[in-house]
């Protein structure tokens, strides 16, 4: 199970009209065994789909992983796998064992703006670990797994097209919002189409290897709790942006 580690909040964001938040590894923890427990169903279900080996199955979920952010877009684009079917059959765990860090629900309906939960994770997954983290009601809208789809094609984290469709729904310019992840890939697509972006590094550790500036990354923190210090008003004229340095192994 990952541990919570706190860092002081560096950077800084004009206040958005919207938050898209993520959920895994910043809400919670995300559990390592529960993970370990839905990638083993995940190579169950693709050896008996595919027909391969269990080795083999097992390096096809990780490639697609690291290719596209979720192993399901994978299946789908290569293999015509259903990704409901899918992601039904591949969820189904306990999710009793997870824990947050301090009072997030008090955070994140603190947040000024509206909120809105953004994750790859199906429903029949988030809407537990919501219920369980009793966040189930804190986010005006929830895009999951069966939501990111454009023109009815799938367009999963980090999709540049999915983003400009929310955009579009809310009728927003990209700087009117910031997506708040763990995921240094999905804040890099962001930041290319012109949304903020805030890096949650509570439970995703990234590394001590590297140690420099970051053009995709406005600011992190630790913690939902520590945005209101990276804030400043959109009148606000003395601000002059910067890149915060932080830990970034994917460079």
């Amino acid at each position: 199970m990952s541990s919570f580690k706190p860092c002081p909040p560096g950077g800084k964001i004009f206040t958005p009209k919207l938050w898209l938040i993520d959920m895994d590894d910043t809400l919670y923890s995300a559990s390592a065994k529960m993970f370990h427990d839905i990638h083993i169903l995940m190579d169950e279900y693709i050896v008996k789909k595919l027909n391969l080996p269990y080795e083999q199955a097992n390096e096809l979920r990780k490639a697609y992983w690291r290719r596209y952010g979720v192993t399901y877009y994978g299946l789908w684009l290569h293999h015509q796998i259903d990704p409901h079917e899918f992601l039904s059959a591949t969820h189904q765990v306990d999710v009793s064992s997870i824990h947050t860090q301090g009072r997030m629900r008090e955070a994140v309906n603190a947040l000024p703006g509206k909120k809105v939960l953004f994750t790859n994770a199906p429903s029949c997954f988030a809407q537990q670990v919501l219920k369980r983290l009793h966040l189930h009601n804190c986010f005006s809208e929830q895009y999951k797994a069966e939501d990111m789809k454009v023109f009815g094609q799938w367009n999963p984290k980090p999709s540049a097209a999915m983003l400009r469709k929310v955009l579009a729904a809310h009728h927003l310019d990209p700087k009117e919002c910031c997506l708040i992840d763990d995921n240094l890939n999905n804040l890099k697509v962001a930041k290319q189409i012109g949304l903020q972006t805030v890096l949650c590094k509570g439970w995703h550790h990234h590394g001590l290897e590297v140690i420099r500036p970051c053009l995709y990354v406005d600011a992190f923190v630790s913690h939902i709790r520590d945005l209101s210090k990276v804030l400043i008003s959109p009148k606000s004229r003395a601000f002059k942006p910067h890149r915060p340095k932080f830990l970034n192994p994917y460079n």
